[in-house]
């Protein structure tokens, strides 16, 4: 991924792998994918959510994807 996109807007959905009482997931839009991936990594410390970054290329990063450049 080129440096240029992580400064680009991306939209954040977390989708739980649990029933839940709440609504179904809506997207979160971030200024920047770097502020998406740093609110994917919160999510990804409970097994019950799977984040997903759409950036705004259209390029879709699954919760593999984000654990792997998180690491």
């Amino acid at each position: 991924m080129e440096t240029e996109a992580l400064e680009r807007p991306a939209d954040l959905t977390i989708w739980r792998t649990v029933p839940a009482s709440s609504p179904l997931a809506q997207p979160e839009r971030f200024d920047t994918l770097r502020e998406a991936i740093a609110a994917a990594a919160g999510a990804l410390t409970d097994p019950a959510k799977q984040p997903w970054i759409i950036t705004e290329e259209g390029e879709i990063l699954s919760p593999n994807w984000i654990r792997t450049y998180l690491n």
